[in-house]
């Protein structure tokens, strides 16, 4: 059996101010942890099933590496950088809000901007990652630093979907919610495959 879990920390500082030449995609990169996502995340390293990890791989994005950091250095792991598993790209927004665009893409997984990601986009990058994983890391534990989005697309493809009062997404496995539309700190999602075919699916946190 291998193991994957998918990690993702929220807790961002959101009052940084950009200069106007940095473009959204290089501002949402370069977030970085609250005290309180910080705090977090050294807990995260206290983590008991945490322990079992053998490999640690995270997105580019500056939220991630922080967050992953406290596990690699308690395990003593390297942290492998992997673009693939970055968020999604979200590209021309003009005047539209994120949020907007969230619930758009949410309802429609191909809909993308112009320069951006459909959210299909993101299951197949993922998914294709995942089995690369999959062949390297056979009956090995590995943790994935990523984001919510990222996340939500690969649940998607063993997961039936729906929508909560606030037209978010939620998805459910084997008639159990792991994505509720909400997210709060740290989340963590386990996956169990027999070789390349998926067995449970557990929201951790």
């Amino acid at each position: 059996m291998t193991t994957i879990y998918l990690i993702n920390n929220s807790l961002t500082m959101n009052n940084l101010s950009f200069p106007d030449k940095e473009s959204l995609e290089m501002r949402r990169e370069k977030r970085i942890l609250s005290i309180g996502g910080e705090e977090e995340s050294r807990r995260l390293a206290n983590c008991s099933y945490l322990q079992a990890v053998q490999y640690i791989y995270s997105s580019s994005y500056v939220m991630s590496i922080a967050t992953a950091k406290y596990l690699a250095q308690k395990l003593e792991l390297d942290i492998n950088i992997r673009r693939e598993i970055g968020e999604r790209v979200i590209g021309n927004l003009g005047d539209k809000k994120i949020r907007m665009i969230s619930e758009m893409q949410e309802n429609d997984f191909n809909y993308k901007l112009t320069g951006g990601e459909s959210l299909n986009e993101v299951k197949y990058r993922m998914l294709k990652f995942v089995n690369q994983l999959l062949n390297k890391h056979q009956d090995k534990c590995i943790a994935l630093f990523t984001h919510n989005v990222t996340i939500t697309c690969l649940l998607s493809e063993w997961c039936s979907k729906g929508f909560n009062l606030d037209n978010r997404l939620i998805l459910n496995y084997q008639d159990e919610a792991v994505i509720d539309g909400t997210w709060d700190g740290i989340s963590i999602i386990e996956l169990v495959f027999d070789n390349k075919k998926i067995v449970t699916i557990k929201r951790k946190k």
